[in-house]
């Protein structure tokens, strides 16, 4: 584990300690949603009442419609509800929701009732900090529970409430409580060098500043090579933070948005450049982030309450909102996810990375007309962009659009600088789309060349291996390809299904109704796999149960374009013929099937 991780685990279980101080955050999370859901339930499905307006809170809420669950439970709390967690949930899911006005108010009666959860605190603290109301922003934070947290995590808040109240050394003075951790060094110079910026302390906030830039070992993320780059850039340094930007970008060519950050430092016009944490309300919004951040992917709900406080305090801190987005994107709310990648502008550095974001995000919901849109307008802007050019063709094989496809993956390859590791997934894509096309020896070749670039990766071993096989050739290299797949990647489904069909081919139909069977397991929606285990269940002698899988097929949903319904209805009707097993070596085939003893007994 590196020291960045060591922090970032120990800090989280600080806060995590002293956060949930409450049962109250037990009925919070309750969510058990794996897709997104619309509210059915509405007044007129249920009495306008007490108990009503409760149960349709708990729909809204487990169905992660945290606005409508929010609306329900303050009329929940109107009918007479006592009970503190639905004051709880309420108070939460309107913070969440970015309802902090709403929020504060329930909030402080939760408290007033003798709920302590330190969250409260928190969401009070954004609310009176966003009025300038800067003593009762300071006062809320000392509600904390006394915890390691208010070591760790509160100098960071108050520094920005002593500096709104204009106590500049008082706010430098109550960071010194993080360098005591050796593993918060650069966290204290980087909230001490943006407190130094404010200030207009140019010679500090150098020095900080360069304690951070010039130690490769210290952690730099994008937020804050962004903001150490607004400073260097304002204060005659754009030669040395473009070379430092380059240098991370050569080391992360996988994000997009540090080579966007490179061109906005190289073209910035440092004249009219303005401080990005020119209010001490931004410099709050930052220190909320940086504990927000924490939580992403284990606590997303707690994550998301956060970053609702961020965006309330600072509503252009535009990678807060690509990190709600994306918060909104792992917890399956697709349309508020695009709804807020959408919001970031065509001049922000992350204006690239969330425009892809959003058309995935368009993908996921099967829009795939707005989809291609949004990629095709922002190719328009970055007409060099491998990323975008790759999406496109992916999107137009997912639309079947086979020629409109190839013609995207041969721009990737023909025009655009990449490295070899990165362009064996284009000839993949590029095999299959040919493929489909029935453009047999251009695939082949596809995949060949994928399979040299990919160190021979199990998904294209299986796709060339099976295809073989389909088409009556290279029977024997095929089956070792196959055997070479499930060896490297034994749980998955399409590669299981293959290995069956194989061995199906082969004559071995009691091994190949037991990978079969496994295949089923992994893949229970697949119409092709249902028709493949039905073929093996028919020449073992299991007839019902052959019929069976193949009704399922005609049902099953996914890879229902690579049935044959036909075939499969004559099947159910008069049954198959005894299968002509292909040609192959025995020996081999014997050989590889001891390596499957584990999968088949």
């Amino acid at each position: 584990m590196t020291n960045k991780m060591k922090i970032a685990y120990a800090l989280a279980l600080i806060i995590s300690i002293s956060v949930f101080n409450s049962c109250t955050l037990k009925f919070f999370f309750n969510q058990t949603s794996d897709k997104e859901y619309k509210v059915t339930v509405q007044d007129k499905t249920l009495p306008d009442n007490k108990y009503g307006t409760y149960l349709a809170a708990r729909v809204a809420h487990i169905r992660q419609n945290y606005d409508a669950a929010a609306d329900y439970y303050m009329k929940n709390l109107k009918f007479g509800a006592e009970n503190e967690d639905v004051l709880g949930s309420t108070y939460l899911l309107l913070a969440s929701e970015g309802r902090i006005d709403e929020a504060t108010e329930y909030a402080l009666k939760a408290r007033e009732s003798g709920d302590k959860t330190n969250l409260i605190a928190f969401i009070a603290m954004t609310k009176y900090m966003h009025e300038n109301n800067y003593k009762n922003a300071y006062d809320s934070v000392l509600w904390v529970a006394d915890s390691p947290f208010k070591n760790v995590v509160l100098p960071l808040f108050q520094s920005w409430i002593l500096a709104a109240s204009g106590k500049n050394e008082n706010a430098l003075e109550i960071l010194d409580a993080i360098k005591k951790d050796e593993g918060l060094i650069p966290l204290y110079h980087m909230q001490r060098g943006m407190l130094n910026d404010y200030f207009g302390n140019e010679k500090e906030a150098f020095e900080d500043f360069n304690v951070i830039v010039d130690d490769e070992a210290m952690p730099l993320s994008f937020r804050a090579l962004q903001i150490i780059g607004n400073f260097y850039l304002r204060n005659g340094q754009k030669d040395k933070i473009v070379k430092v930007a380059q240098k991370y970008y050569e080391q992360n060519r996988e994000n997009p948005m540090l080579g966007s950050l490179v061109e906005s430092f190289k073209n910035a016009d440092t004249q009219k450049l303005e401080k990005i944490i020119d209010s001490p309300q931004k410099g709050l919004a930052e220190a909320v982030f940086n504990v927000g951040t924490i939580f992403r992917g284990f606590q997303n709900e707690v994550a998301q309450l956060f970053t609702s406080l961020v965006l309330y305090l600072n509503p252009d801190f535009e990678v807060a909102r690509v990190s709600m987005a994306d918060i909104y994107e792992q917890t399956h709310r697709y349309q508020k996810a695009t709804d807020e990648y959408l919001k970031i502008k065509p001049s922000s550095p992350v204006y690239y990375v969330a425009q892809l974001k959003a058309a995935t995000t368009y993908m996921t919901q099967d829009k795939n007309k707005e989809a291609f849109e949004t990629l095709s307008n922002l190719l328009k802007m970055y007409p060099k962009s491998e990323h975008i050019t790759f999406r496109l063709g992916e999107l137009s094989r997912v639309m079947k659009k086979y020629d409109k496809a190839i013609e995207f993956y041969q721009k990737a390859l023909d025009e655009l600088a990449m490295a070899d590791k990165e362009r064996w997934t284009i000839y993949y894509a590029l095999g299959i789309s040919y493929e489909r096309q029935n453009k047999w020896q251009e695939a082949e070749d596809a995949f060949k060349k994928a399979l040299e670039l990919s160190n021979r990766h199990p998904f294209v071993l299986n796709y060339l291996g099976y295809s073989w096989i389909e088409r009556g050739m290279n029977y024997n290299e095929a089956l070792y390809m196959i055997f070479e797949a499930h060896r490297k990647n034994s749980e998955d489904g399409h590669i299981i299904d293959s290995l069956g069909w194989a061995l199906y081919k082969m004559g071995n139909y009691e091994n190949a109704v037991k990978v079969l069977e496994r295949a089923s397991e992994y893949l229970p929606s697949n119409a092709v796999v249902f028709e493949h285990l039905g073929d093996a269940y028919y020449q073992v002698g299991r007839k019902n149960e052959a019929k069976y899988q193949w009704q399922h097929a005609l049902h099953a949903t996914e890879d229902k374009e690579d049935l044959d319904i036909i075939a499969v209805q004559e099947k159910l009707k008069n049954g198959m013929e005894k299968q002509t097993p292909i040609p192959f070596n025995d020996e081999l085939l014997q050989e590889r099937l001891k390596t499957l003893d584990s999968h088949l007994n």
